[in-house]
């Protein structure tokens, strides 16, 4: 199921695109003949089809992808909430999607502070710790689940985020379970100060996490609690609106 999974992602990845066979175990790491098994199984699901030239994804992919977005496309209704943050407190404001061991930033906004941090912009993916929205994320996992994020993460720890070790994401773990926010101080850029509130679903699972950041000398810690008592109540909202009743509603 991962393998067919993988081939997935890939097509995905790119979806207006047409893969060859060759290309796909090339990508996939997975042999060619693999990849044709695989990829017969797809065809019968709808889920990818053939097209001269190549594979692509399938009409049933397309139904499937539909209807998750309801849930996890957060940034069209995240926006205005992200827009409230920025224009109270001057700062930016971020929303991250939980992906799989990772951290998606979907949305941006910002404030009128002359000196605004640029680290994070739309589309950039981050390793679960590895920044405030996606430690709040890494934190409100089960234990086991934090234990394989932090094993699954730890090649891509190396260098830019080499600040950010095993022992380090189990503390602000620790730390943010305790305070209820998580708090990136000048870890991964220095001079820069982030706090984040984790957002569920109707079923108590993180989805995706909201984040305020701004310079350091603008976010002291005198700031913290009214700042994350705003992200907590556009949190709340997000929360409410990724309710199953609401959701059938939409």
């Amino acid at each position: 199921m991962s393998r067919a999974s993988s081939l997935l992602r890939h097509l995905a990845g790119a979806p207006m695109r047409c893969w060859r066979l060759t290309d796909l175990a090339t990508a996939s790491g997975l042999h060619k003949a693999t990849v044709h098994r695989l990829l017969g199984g797809l065809m019968a699901e709808g889920l990818a089809q053939s097209i001269p030239g190549g594979y692509t994804l399938g009409p049933q992919a397309w139904l499937i992808g539909r209807a998750a977005a309801q849930r996890f496309d957060l940034s069209s209704f995240g926006t205005p909430l992200l827009r409230r943050i920025a224009d109270e407190t001057g700062d930016v404001a971020l929303l991250a999607v939980l992906t799989g061991h990772h951290a998606h930033c979907v949305a941006r906004e910002e404030g009128d502070s002359p000196i605004l941090p640029t680290s994070i912009r739309v589309g950039a993916v981050r390793p679960l710790g590895c920044s405030a929205h996606a430690l709040a994320l890494l934190s409100a996992l089960p234990d086991a689940e934090v234990e394989r994020a932090i094993a699954a993460t730890a090649p891509e720890r190396v260098g830019r985020y080499a600040p950010i070790t095993d022992a380090y994401l189990r503390a602000g773990v620790a730390e943010t379970r305790v305070q209820g926010y998580a708090v990136n101080q000048g870890v991964i850029v220095s001079g820069m100060t982030a706090l984040a509130v984790a957002v569920r679903d109707a079923w108590g699972r993180p989805i995706a996490a909201i984040s305020c950041s701004a310079i350091s000398d603008r976010l002291l810690p005198e700031r913290h609690p009214a700042v994350v008592t705003l992200l907590r109540e556009e949190a709340q909202k997000l929360e409410a609106r990724l309710h199953p009743a609401n959701l059938e509603t939409a």
